[in-house]
């Protein structure tokens, strides 16, 4: 049936959420913290987990200062088997980092499903190592499946601050039909989770009177404040 995918991901989603309800909280006091101290949110993830930081970056209704780590060589567009190839390659994310380097005044979302290859691991490490808190978005089911790719043996979960879980199986697709699987879940669970936390923020922030930066939607005749925010922001974020 057309809706067996709808039906099977919102009972997820409901799971996800309800069962997470005091982590996700941290993490929204933490990006509180972070717009309060004039802080970046950073976000990572390869391959499809790219998709995440794309969502919470440059959005009409999202945080300005946010900044996605979208480094092309991590990245399906540059190639879905070089991509591949490229998050299991030891001392990538040294050079990514260094591109758009996090202070101990920012956080950084990472986001991977296994948690395992070596570009996400690291870029775990480097964040421990500098202080940076670390909010891993992944699925717990699928890295405690399968073993870690970084020489160190551990996985994002084990390195980050914070856990949350996606939900997702384990191989990410949960629709059965005869020998297919399919209906992959990982996404649209850690957009719900991302836009979960900018909404709960920005309602945190409003009952503080502390000032937000959000972007608004450019394609419509109102006028916005977004040059500023860019303006504001360029000078930590390359991507702007």
């Amino acid at each position: 049936m057309i809706n067996d995918y709808l039906k099977t991901s919102l009972c997820t989603i409901k799971t996800v959420i309800e069962s997470q309800q005091k982590n996700l909280e941290h993490v929204a006091e933490q990006m509180v913290r972070t717009i309060t101290n004039d802080g970046i949110i950073y976000a990572f993830g390869t391959g499809h987990s790219h998709m995440i930081p794309m969502e919470l970056f440059g959005r009409a209704g999202g945080l300005a200062n946010v900044c996605a780590m979208l480094d092309e060589s991590v990245l399906n567009g540059g190639g879905a088997r070089r991509s591949s190839k490229m998050e299991r390659l030891s001392g990538l994310a040294d050079i990514i980092w260094e591109n758009t380097p996090p202070s101990s005044n920012d956080m950084i979302f990472i986001i991977s499903n296994s948690g395992r290859n070596a570009t996400i691991v690291e870029m775990a490490l480097k964040a421990k190592k500098e202080g940076v808190l670390c909010v891993a978005i992944t699925s717990l089911e699928q890295t405690k499946s399968n073993v870690s790719l970084h020489s160190s043996g551990k996985k994002l979960f084990e390195l980050a601050d914070v856990v949350l879980d996606n939900g997702a199986p384990d191989g990410d697709a949960q629709i059965t039909y005869g020998a297919y699987v399919t209906g992959p879940l990982s996404t649209l669970t850690g957009v719900i989770i991302v836009n979960s936390l900018v909404c709960e923020a920005v309602r945190i922030c409003q009952e503080r009177n502390i000032p937000v930066p959000l972007f608004q939607s450019q394609n419509r005749e109102k006028e916005t404040g977004n040059d500023k925010l860019f303006e504001r922001y360029s000078t930590r974020n390359p991507y702007f």
